[in-house]
C-alpha cells in the first residue's frame, strides 16, 4: 500500500480522494478570581482549528470577550519530523484594563527564535519588555501550547523513560522568587522544558499535571494547574490554583472535525 492510500485511510478517505482539511470549531468559557475575590473575571469564546495534513500545516485561532477581559491567540505551524512544530505565536490579554502582547517567530531551518513581548504587572501596572532571539540546539524539538495540545492528541509527543511527556518552550527569563509586580526595564528569553505529568482520574479520563512556575510569578510550587482531556484527548478543562486567592478555570467544548 503507497503512502499516498495510507494517509488517505488513517483520515477516513479512500484513496485517490481529493486532500481535505479537518476543521474544528469549538467553544470555551474562562473565569478567573484574583486577590481572595476582591477582582472577578469571566470570558467566552470560540477556537477555530484547521489542520491540512497532506500539505503538512495547521492554524488556531482563539477568540475571546467578556466583562474586563479579552483574548486573542494565533498560532500556526508545520508538520516536520513527525510532529507538529509552530511557525508564529501572536497573543493579546487584556485584563482589567492590564494588556499583555506575545509575538514569537519560530526559524527551524536557521534554528533560531525570534521573542518579542510587552506586559504590565496588575497590581502596579510596572512595564515588562522582551526582545531577543534564542537558539535551538540541534536535536531539541520546540513547542507552543498550540502545536504541544496537538501532538499530545495525536500521538506524536513521545514518552520519557518515567512516562512524562517533556518538550521545550520559549519564555521571558525569570528569576527565582519573582513577584507579580517585580519589572526590569529589558528581559531575556530562553528555552525551558515544559513537563505533563499524565494520569487518569477515577472515570478514567486522561488528566495531566503542569508546573506553572516556570511561566507565571502568580504560581504555586504545591499547586500545579491539573489538565482534564475529554474525547481524542483534547483538553476538556484547565484549572489552577495561585497565589494571593487567585484561581483560574477554563471549560473547552470542542465540537467534531468536518472536512472541507
Amino acid at each position: 500500500m503507497g503512502l499516498a492510500a495510507v494517509l488517505a485511510r488513517a483520515l477516513g478517505r479512500p484513496p485517490g480522494a481529493a486532500a481535505l482539511a479537518d476543521i474544528r470549531r469549538g467553544a470555551f468559557t474562562a473565569r478567573a478570581a484574583l486577590l481572595y475575590g476582591a477582582f472577578r473575571f469571566e470570558e467566552s469564546g470560540t477556537i477555530e482549528e484547521t489542520i491540512d495534513r497532506a500539505a503538512g500545516r495547521y492554524e488556531v485561532r482563539i477568540t475571546g470577550r467578556g466583562s474586563e477581559m479579552s483574548t486573542e491567540i494565533e498560532s500556526s505551524g508545520i508538520l516536520r519530523d513527525g510532529r507538529w512544530a509552530p511557525l508564529r505565536f501572536t497573543d493579546r490579554f487584556v485584563v482589567y484594563g492590564r494588556e499583555s502582547r506575545l509575538d514569537i517567530g519560530y526559524d527551524h531551518d536557521r534554528r533560531l527564535v525570534q521573542y518579542r513581548g510587552r506586559s504590565e504587572t496588575f497590581l502596579l501596572r510596572r512595564i515588562r519588555v522582551t526582545d531577543d532571539t534564542v537558539p535551538i540546539p540541534a536535536g531539541v524539538h520546540v513547542d507552543d501550547v498550540v502545536s504541544a495540545t496537538l501532538n499530545y492528541s495525536e500521538g506524536r509527543w513521545p514518552p520519557e523513560a518515567d512516562g512524562t511527556l517533556v518538550t521545550r518552550v520559549v519564555r521571558r527569563q525569570r528569576s527565582r522568587g519573582e513577584s507579580p509586580d517585580d519589572a526590569q526595564p529589558r528581559y531575556r528569553a530562553e528555552l525551558v522544558p515544559f513537563v505533563l505529568r499524565v494520569g487518569t482520574d477515577t472515570s478514567g479520563r486522561a488528566t495531566a499535571a503542569l508546573d506553572l512556575t516556570r511561566f507565571s510569578s502568580w504560581a504555586r510550587e504545591d499547586e500545579p494547574a491539573r489538565i482534564v482531556f475529554g474525547p481524542g484527548r483534547r483538553p476538556e478543562t484547565i484549572s489552577a490554583t495561585l497565589i494571593l486567592g487567585t484561581s483560574l478555570t477554563i471549560r473547552i467544548e470542542p465540537t467534531p472535525a468536518s472536512a472541507s
